[in-house]
């Protein structure tokens, strides 16, 4: 789901019984929801992604150039590579800074949509 233009606003209205009920008014691309969140939910654990370094393959495709070595200090935002899927050249950049742990892939190599390419810490 693209989610643009996301405000939140709370809202109160009473319930049947008396009490009041919070609500949380959301704006996504312009179409108004009104939502409640469970304590639970508030009080969740926020997800975080614990294979922060791995990087995946997003599209299958051809290996054109790969950009970094075992061993080298990259920064978050640095490019990994460079692949051809459909006729059209991609880059790809590294998710988190660190040392490049392993590099698995080299020019020519096919790839498939989710292969391991990089760990990086």
């Amino acid at each position: 789901m693209v989610q643009k233009n996301m405000n939140t606003q709370k809202q109160e209205d009473h319930d049947n019984g008396g009490g009041k009920k919070k609500y949380r008014s959301l704006t996504i691309d312009g179409t108004r929801y009104r939502t409640q969140l469970t304590e639970k939910f508030k009080q969740r654990d926020k997800w975080d992604n614990p294979h922060k370094g791995k990087v995946h393959s997003e599209f299958p495709g051809t290996v054109v150039k790969v950009d970094v070595e075992e061993g080298e200090e990259i920064e978050k935002g640095d490019r990994l590579y460079i692949y051809e899927a459909m006729k059209m050249k991609n880059r790809a950049y590294s998710p988190v800074g660190g040392m490049v742990k392993e590099v698995r892939i080299k020019e020519a190599d096919i790839i498939r949509k989710g292969d391991l390419l990089f760990v990086i810490e």
